[in-house]
């Protein structure tokens, strides 16, 4: 005897069978498959089993490309409110100072999501928003948040080790410029142009030395930190791509 309600929905009258497994279905689980209908439950298995797009960097190729960097810009936007129009506490509570870093260990991340001027951080987002999108890209999101991470902690750990034990040190610097030190290895590996990111290096690194008040540890920490990692991924890809042709 053949059945006439979708299993799904046995209140349902069935329209068709399920191309995969020949359950009938009913119109609300039809989904519309190369060749007939297929059950929700068909239809998602065959979605997981189709192999992801990778990019030439081993991430994950997804349709939103950004949304990473737009949250990052979006918590150091939501951070600068808080201390402007918060308790003085907030802006204590999260810059990082070397002699307190051991007892208070969340400094070496917060203070990378902490500004207190607005150029400052105008700055750092106008250059994260122009680094992030392509780096996001070419790494997928999950390399591309410990490249961020990871920097951003370079940076701290260097000041930590190098600045004063009383100062105090804010801001998205050391992270953007883990950034800057992926791209250039990255760019340098596929023979690209890098004169841009060369000069952009060049009149840091100037700047960090020739203004008081500006973290050189920072920006060094962060630099290398995110030089190396991209030198990592650079050599994880190639490994995965001598493996797929030797098979």
């Amino acid at each position: 005897m053949t059945d006439t309600v979708c299993y799904r929905h046995p209140d349902r009258p069935a329209g068709v069978r399920c191309q995969r497994c020949d359950r009938p279905i009913c119109p609300s689980c039809m989904n519309s498959a190369a060749v007939g209908f297929q059950c929700p439950s068909c239809f998602n298995e065959g979605v997981r089993s189709v192999p992801r797009t990778r990019t030439s960097l081993g991430g994950i190729q997804r349709a939103n490309q950004s949304v990473v960097t737009y949250t990052i810009m979006a918590l150091n936007v939501l951070v600068f409110i808080a201390v402007h129009v918060g308790s003085p506490q907030i802006l204590q509570d999260l810059v990082m100072v070397p002699v307190l870093a051991e007892s208070e260990p969340w400094r070496l991340l917060t203070s990378a999501f902490t500004h207190v001027q607005i150029f400052h951080i105008f700055s750092n987002l106008f250059m994260l928003w122009q680094l992030g999108p392509p780096l996001e890209h070419m790494l997928g999101r999950f390399r591309f948040i410990v490249l961020y991470v990871l920097s951003a902690l370079g940076g701290s750990v260097a000041v930590w080790l190098l600045a004063a034990p009383g100062s105090a040190t804010l801001g998205a610097s050391g992270a953007v410029l883990g950034l800057v030190g992926a791209l250039l290895v990255i760019s340098r590996a596929r023979g690209g142009d890098i004169t841009w990111i060369i000069m952009y290096v060049a009149v840091t690194a100037v700047l960090s030395f020739a203004i008081p008040n500006v973290s050189w540890e920072g920006h060094l920490g962060g630099f290398v930190v995110g030089a190396a990692l991209a030198w990592i991924f650079l050599q994880l890809s190639n490994h995965k791509r001598r493996n797929k042709q030797a098979a």
